[in-house]
């Protein structure tokens, strides 16, 4: 990787792969970095990298900028990941999870994409799955991301895509995941209800992009399903993360799917296999009780 271009760079996941990127360049020197995304500038001043605050919808009028740059390989982290939002605004899920996509691939110069998609992409009826299980998206988010596989796949240029869920962490300004909002209510002493019965491998975004950044370097190409080691409820993982920060579980509620009411169908035996991540990577995926200690300031 010489030069290297991340969209959606100043969500959760950009920023951890921005981060780890710069420490890879402090290694061998020989690494740009072209940031691009709609938010403010979150990295530090002495940061040495180009960041373009740029609508990526108007991919037109930043496609100059990014042709310029000449990309060897391109990270997609943009993406609208709002599950019951994809279904109420469906011409903006379409913009950022399927068109973006397109004019990526319409970038000459690079010689690989990644591409980070979901266990949404399945129904949710036998997970955990594995890269080869067939798809089957029950909701209108996870069409568009196989939607946008389906370009990748069809597009006869070297792609990764890395499937992922349920991803946490800290970052400046990113808007909060499902362990943050859990902190800051309990921390408010608010009452949650959580549901018992959607299971997934909650994924720390800092192993992701460390482990995204070695799958990139290898020879590998297709589909990689990169996660947690912990497959869980979302029920378990609240009641995991309110001991580890020492918060009061019994503000936390179990409620099943069906009760809660959420607005977009969501797989409820979601999850993804790892086995082929664990094989062909030196990056050990790490389970819930290790990312929240890595969250201890938070």
């Amino acid at each position: 990787m010489r030069r290297v271009l991340v969209t959606g760079a100043a969500g959760l996941l950009g920023q951890y792969l921005v981060n780890f990127l710069r420490s890879v360049e402090a290694v061998h020197k020989d690494i740009s970095i072209l940031a691009v995304d709609k938010a403010n500038n979150p990295f530090e001043s002495s940061f040495e990298l180009d960041y373009l605050q740029a609508d990526l919808i108007s991919f037109d009028s930043i496609k100059s900028n990014i042709d310029n740059f000449k990309p060897d390989f391109i990270f997609n982290c943009a993406a609208y990941t709002d599950v019951d939002g994809c279904e109420k605004n469906k011409q903006l899920a379409d913009a950022l999870n399927v068109r973006l996509v397109k004019n990526l691939l319409e970038i000459h110069s690079f010689k690989k994409i990644i591409h980070f998609s979901t266990d949404y992409v399945f129904n949710g009826l036998n997970g955990p799955y594995s890269e080869e299980d067939d798809t089957d998206p029950v909701g209108y988010y996870g069409l568009t991301k196989l939607q946008s596989e389906r370009l990748l796949q069809n597009s006869r240029r070297y792609f990764l895509i890395i499937r992922t869920n349920v991803l946490y962490g800290t970052g400046k300004n990113v808007r909060p995941n499902f362990i943050t909002w859990m902190i800051d209510n309990l921390r408010k002493n608010k009452n949650l209800q959580i549901i018992t019965d959607q299971f997934n491998n909650p994924t720390y975004a800092g192993n992701l992009a460390q482990a995204a950044i070695e799958a990139a370097q290898t020879d590998y190409t297709g589909v990689l399903h990169i996660a947690g080691a912990d497959y869980l409820s979302r029920y378990q993982i609240a009641l995991k993360t309110a001991v580890h920060f020492n918060l009061n579980s019994e503000l936390i509620e179990p409620i099943r799917t069906q009760k809660l009411g959420q607005e977009a169908r969501r797989p409820l035996f979601g999850g993804l296999k790892i086995d082929k991540a664990k094989n062909l990577l030196k990056t050990r995926l790490i389970g819930l009780n290790e990312g929240l200690k890595l969250m201890d300031n938070y």
